[in-house]
């Protein structure tokens, strides 16, 4: 990863024929050296064999194709997999494979830590060191569904993982292009959820993006005052805008909003917590999560609900007409479950 050659995975199609154009590369081999990389799965030029011997020879010369490697594993009886990756820049993130009734979850970092101080979430404590690229995102799809054998297998993706996806809008908006591209891994739009704190200037922006993901927003406070403690991008972007934004969203792409709600012993679950909660659902046509906090001893000093109360909560807002899951953790053991992510 010291290589200082320029690294063609991560490259968009336009992007790699630009790259390779001085190299008096034709575009029809641009093309063919993206589905290589990206539709097919193979990062080795000398296997690229419909380009000529030359060609590759050079190619293994002047570039790298180099999506990270992974350095470690941890493992929970459910199935879950968290993975170190070492990134093709530097640095190490945290992804997670999950399966839950044949269906395969990929769990991807969009940063190597964060930056916006949510104090829930382990990764918090890391602050933010920097931006991954798009191949460095990418690079975790790859890596996962090698490692997990899962190539002929329908795959979700969500960009749940460590960092604030809206904060690096570039990398994560050309990391989707790269999934969605029907020459390139020609995943569903559909399949792919970005998971937001509150960026709302991002969450507008997505909006208006010919390709389009699933948007899920972490609300998980029905105040400001409770929201300003939980999670300070909301002195930034309160409620109402954030809100509003998210009208926005639906408004404009149509799709599905889905709004989530890590749930905290004694903080945000009250009975009039639950009641504002049911109103905000209705009020944007979204469905909810409700996700039981995932205690790190030590680290966070909040509590999870007892197992009834979740379900009470769940029941509640089922009979107020809101359309309602619970999302159990999976991965916990491995601190591999929502919140729980970081390099520490």
């Amino acid at each position: 990863m010291s290589d200082s050659k320029p690294n063609l995975y991560g490259m968009e199609r336009q992007e790699l024929g630009s790259a390779l154009e001085p190299l008096g590369v034709p575009g029809f081999h641009a093309g063919q050296i993206f589905r290589w990389m990206y539709r097919r799965r193979v990062l080795d030029p000398e296997r690229w064999t419909d380009l000529p011997k030359p060609l590759r020879e050079r190619l293994v010369s002047l570039y790298r194709v180099e999506p990270g490697t992974v350095s470690g594993t941890a493992s929970d009886d459910d199935g879950t997999i968290k993975y170190r990756i070492d990134l093709s820049g530097g640095g190490q993130v945290e992804a997670v494979f999950m399966i839950q009734d044949g269906r395969v979850t990929l769990c991807l970092s969009s940063q190597v830590g964060c930056a916006l101080g949510c104090s829930f979430c382990l990764t918090a404590k890391m602050g933010l060191m920097r931006n991954l690229t798009a191949g460095e995102i990418l690079g975790q799809v790859h890596l996962l569904v090698q490692a997990g054998e899962i190539e002929d297998a329908p795959c979700n993706i969500v960009y749940m993982g460590m960092g604030e996806p809206l904060h690096n809008y570039e990398g994560v908006a050309a990391s989707i292009r790269l999934l969605t591209d029907p020459e390139g891994v020609g995943w569903s739009r559909k399949r792919i959820t970005v998971s937001t704190a509150g960026m709302v200037p991002g969450i507008i922006r997505l909006a208006g993006e010919p390709v389009r993901p699933m948007l899920a927003v972490s609300l998980n406070a029905t105040t400001d005052a409770v929201r300003n403690q939980l999670m300070p991008v909301n002195r930034k972007y309160p409620l109402t805008a954030l809100l509003d934004a998210c009208r926005q969203f639906r408004l404009q792409s149509r799709d599905a909003l889905t709004f989530e709600y890590v749930l905290l012993a004694g903080v945000n679950n009250s009975d009039a917590d639950i009641r504002r909660l049911a109103k905000i659902v209705r009020d944007h046509r979204a469905k909810l999560n409700l996700i039981p906090f995932n205690p790190v001893p030590g680290w966070l000093a909040y509590e999870c609900p007892d197992d009834d109360r979740v379900r009470e909560i769940r029941d509640n807002l089922l009979e107020l007409g809101v359309p309602v899951s619970v999302r159990w953790s999976r991965g916990r053991n491995a601190r591999a479950a929502c919140g729980q992510l970081a390099m520490l």
